[in-house]
């Protein structure tokens, strides 16, 4: 008998929210606190952390809440999941975020990102998997990725398209090859 014993998710939801005004928020945000954080950006700007969804935000917050509902309970857990932070990301050109986890940030379960504005060739997301037999296996030996034999698994960047991973989820964003648009996202960490 053949079974799965260890999986993850990787959600995904294109949004239908208006990104103009959530867009114009984030410029005026960046023109307040024109230098930002570093954390895993190299090149680009991330904001400073918020706590409180304003009224840019609550579209998409709204959207959120329901479906970290919907992953708390097709992970079967009895805890609520509440937003513990989010932040703005922009990426100009050769700008990339470094591998990393959200697994730090307080209690985080379950992560994500919201892509308010995505040029052509503004790079991808990408997810690690942190198993070494995997490369070993598989890297070079195999017909065709899938599940159990892909070291990375890669999401296209579109705008108000939604992505939710869990926390402890390795993962890193390529450049952004787009020398005249910067990739626009919102960053997230919920948790108990």
């Amino acid at each position: 008998m053949f079974k799965n014993i260890f999986t993850s998710y990787l959600y995904t939801n294109n949004c239908n929210i208006d990104l103009l005004p959530i867009y114009n928020h984030i410029i005026e945000i960046k023109k307040k606190d024109k230098e930002g954080k570093v954390v895993s950006n190299w090149g680009g700007w991330k904001s400073k952390r918020f706590n409180n969804v304003n009224s840019y935000t609550q579209p998409l917050f709204k959207i959120l809440d329901k479906t970290v509902r919907e992953i708390k309970k097709k992970v079967d857990c009895n805890y609520d999941f509440k937003l513990l932070e989010y932040w703005y990301n922009i990426n100009k050109e050769f700008s990339f975020n470094m591998p990393h986890m959200h697994v730090s940030a307080g209690g985080s379960i379950v992560s994500g990102v919201f892509y308010v504005k995505t040029p052509k060739h503004c790079g991808k997301i990408v997810f690690r998997r942190n198993d070494p037999l995997i490369t070993i296996m598989y890297d070079e030996n195999i017909n065709k990725y899938n599940e159990y034999n892909s070291s990375i698994w890669s999401i296209d960047p579109k705008e108000n398209l939604l992505v939710l991973f869990p926390s402890n989820m390795e993962h890193f964003v390529e450049p952004n090859l787009n020398k005249n648009n910067e990739r626009i996202s919102i960053s997230f960490n919920y948790g108990i």
